[in-house]
């Protein structure tokens, strides 16, 4: 009895957690889950965005919409967090999602790139990738993955670094 109930009870977990997005599919990113640094070392705390997909020809169908909400969480992160975004920012962020597995995940995965222009002052570059994604414990079948969480991640690590190369720059 006590096999059965562990039986349905894995199963019922492994049933919920294969619904997950993948990164195939428009992640639904909630702003409010990026976290945002100051940006102290911004001269003009304004930013103009750019987001691009980089990633495989076998993904990009649904390339516009995934940029869209990739811009959307992040111009709504940054202005609730008093980083104003505008088209003629003071600054330019250009920011490209790639794909491809992390160690040994690979569908729950996202990396993400960034290249902040402050004029007169620096080029500055930084790297993020994230993974949200379940696998059974002795083998490689994935069970769950969750790419809007792992986008949540890597958007606020990539925030993260850019802001500490930032504060590296006004040491200069």
């Amino acid at each position: 009895m006590k096999t059965l109930s562990l039986f349905i009870c894995l199963l019922m977990l492994s049933g919920c957690a294969s619904r997950g997005l993948t990164i195939r599919d428009v992640p639904t990113i909630q702003a409010a889950n990026i976290k945002v640094p100051t940006f102290r070392g911004l001269p003009q705390k304004s930013l103009s965005i750019e987001v691009v997909d980089m990633r495989s020809d076998d993904l990009k169908g649904n390339s516009a919409v995934v940029v869209a909400e990739v811009d959307r969480a992040l111009v709504s992160a940054l202005n609730s967090n008093q980083v104003p975004v505008s088209p003629t920012g003071a600054n330019a962020l250009v920011l490209s999602i790639h794909n491809g597995p992390v160690g040994a995940y690979e569908q729950g995965c996202v990396k993400l790139e960034a290249s902040l222009n402050v004029p007169k002052r620096a080029n500055l570059k930084a790297q993020s990738s994230a993974c949200f994604e379940s696998k059974l414990p002795f083998g490689k079948k994935v069970v769950g993955t969750d790419i809007s969480k792992a986008y949540e991640e890597a958007l606020t690590l990539i925030l993260l670094n850019l802001d500490q190369a930032l504060q590296k720059m006004s040491y200069l």
